[in-house]
């Protein structure tokens, strides 16, 4: 039997390998093949073409339409690209194009923050009249106080109304000037009473003649922020009284909180004082009379004297002479008078007392302390075990002494002893704010794009190699193993033939039973045999 020649077959390409592999796929793993191609380069074209449109920032918010309309004038001009939102009144441009941008718009005087300022005097006409002039110039100053005032930080948009009287001869005709602010505030900020007043003293010293209790500012709620009567009384107290008293209870709680913690430890007691104030201004005037000791107010001393003397003569020589017979006639004898008269007034003592704004009228404290730690042993766990009750009456006899209070006066205090619980830790990370993450916008689109790259390369491309490499290593086959294989299989099939012929004859179904396990088969036989 002449031997047959065989020589090994030449070696396909890869390419062609994969083509002859793809065509012996079934159509469904075809079809699943062009599908993850289609979104494989659907997801790299999206992402290429992210990662080459330019990042458009915030270069303007809220504008009205005036000032947009200026500005995208100005952008059109100088070729810059934007795109609008928010109904037009935010203006965006390219990321890297936003401080220059703002730099050449303030150039320009833009934006004008929603009104015309001194800058409307730069255009003179001849044919205005003096009426018309000084409408330009209450323009003029509304718009430049509400410029002034949309620079505060929580301020995002302002508007200034003016009423300025004409000057009249009479003062007593004369009408005071008024102010009226409206205020947009930016979302979640809000103005402190001090920025407030800050702003009223502001508009007001802009303004000749006016005062600052006519200036008035709203929000854009319609909440009126600045002092007028009692609009902003919170309950009976003015927020100059409830400022006040806080700071009095805060000043109270940090005396005695100082004492807790040198006695207790930190974090070991805390106190709350709430102290009720008197705001009313008092004032008490008062006459004493004393009658015990009168004093003399006045005194009045009066004399009179009555009756006539002896009358001599002719006055002269001859009435001097001896032997003068000539009598004196019709004399009356003398007699006075005399009268005092003292007035008494009742001393009295007149006191003024005035009593100080703020007093305090009565003070309740409460505190809380910790209770006493027991350390760990061997036997018993950490335990807490509530003070006695003589340690808390030396906290309260420290406490009332520190804080002055005066139990006729009916201030109260109350210590109560409690196991501290710990709040649960929370694992906050700051934010990073908006205009600093628009510099890490370049790398995070890299970083997205390569992370687009590892999984398609992972849950696609990686697959779809493996399945073509095993393929190919079947089909490359050796001439040896080819006839290994051969080999192998004739022994399958004369094996199974074999099999099918035992099943088919008992006796050859015995002979390799015998064949299988000769000493179980010769234990058969010598039973039989004995048994026979």
């Amino acid at each position: 039997m002449a031997e047959e020649s065989t020589s090994p077959a030449t070696p396909k390409k890869g390419w062609q390998v994969l083509v002859s592999s793809l065509k012996g796929w079934p159509l469904s793993r075809k079809i699943a093949l062009v599908a993850a191609g289609v979104v494989t380069l659907a997801l790299f074209a999206v992402i290429i073409i992210q990662a080459r449109t330019a990042d458009y920032q915030l270069l303007y918010g809220n504008l009205d339409n005036r000032d947009a309309a200026s500005m995208v004038e100005w952008l059109t001009a100088q070729n810059i690209p934007y795109q609008l939102g928010n109904n037009g009144r935010n203006i965006l441009i390219p990321s890297t194009n936003v401080h220059q941008t703002r730099l050449g718009l303030a150039s320009a005087g833009l934006p004008q923050g929603g009104g015309v300022g001194f800058e409307i005097f730069d255009k003179q006409s001849f044919a205005l009249t003096d009426f018309v002039q000084k409408v330009n110039y209450s323009r003029a100053l509304q718009g430049e106080l509400a410029r002034t005032i949309t620079s505060l930080g929580p301020v995002e948009t302002a508007r200034v109304h003016l009423v300025l009287p004409e000057k009249r001869l009479f003062k007593n005709q004369q009408q005071p000037a008024t102010a009226s602010v409206i205020l947009t505030l930016v979302s979640g900020r809000r103005l402190g009473e001090s920025q407030v007043e800050g702003m009223t003293h502001l508009v007001s010293s802009a303004i000749e003649g006016l005062s600052q209790d006519n200036v008035t500012v709203i929000d854009q709620n319609g909440n009126v922020l600045t002092k007028t009567g009692n609009h902003n009384m919170v309950g009976n107290l003015s927020p100059d009284m409830l400022q006040f008293q806080l700071q009095v209870e805060q000043h109270l709680e940090e005396r005695a909180q100082a004492l807790l913690d040198k006695a207790l430890g930190p974090k070991n007691g805390m106190i709350r004082v709430t102290a009720l104030l008197e705001f009313a201004r008092t004032e008490k005037t008062e006459e004493l009379f004393d009658s015990e000791e009168p004093v003399i107010r006045s005194e009045q001393v009066s004399e009179e004297k009555s009756g006539s003397e002896i009358v001599g003569g002719v006055p002269g020589v001859q009435s001097n002479l001896q032997g003068n017979t000539n009598q004196a006639a019709g004399a009356t004898p003398p007699s006075s008078r005399s009268q005092k008269t003292t007035n008494y007034e009742i001393s009295k003592v007149v006191s003024k007392t005035i009593n100080p704004v703020g007093t305090v009228k009565r003070i309740s404290v409460a505190v809380l302390v910790a209770d006493k730690i027991i350390p760990a042993t061997k036997d018993k766990p950490e335990q807490s075990k509530p003070r006695t009750e003589k340690d808390l009456l030396t906290l309260e006899k420290m406490i009332a002494s520190a804080l002055g209070l005066d139990k006729a006066r009916g201030d109260i205090i109350e210590v109560t002893s409690m196991p501290f619980t710990e709040p649960p830790k929370l694992d906050t990370a700051e934010g990073i704010a908006a205009a600093d993450l628009y510099q890490y916008m370049p790398f995070v689109r890299y970083g997205l794009l390569l992370i687009g790259g590892l999984l398609v390369y992972v849950l696609l491309v990686r697959p779809i190699i493996k399945t073509l490499k095993s393929e190919v290593t079947q089909h490359n086959k050796t001439v040896e193993e080819m006839e290994a294989e051969t080999v192998q299989d004739k022994k399958q099939a004369e094996q199974k033939e074999m099999d099918d012929l035992v099943m088919k004859d008992p006796v050859m179904r015995i002979r390799k039973s015998v064949d299988a396990n000769p000493v179980f088969s010769a234990h058969i036989l010598k039973n039989w045999m004995e048994g026979s």
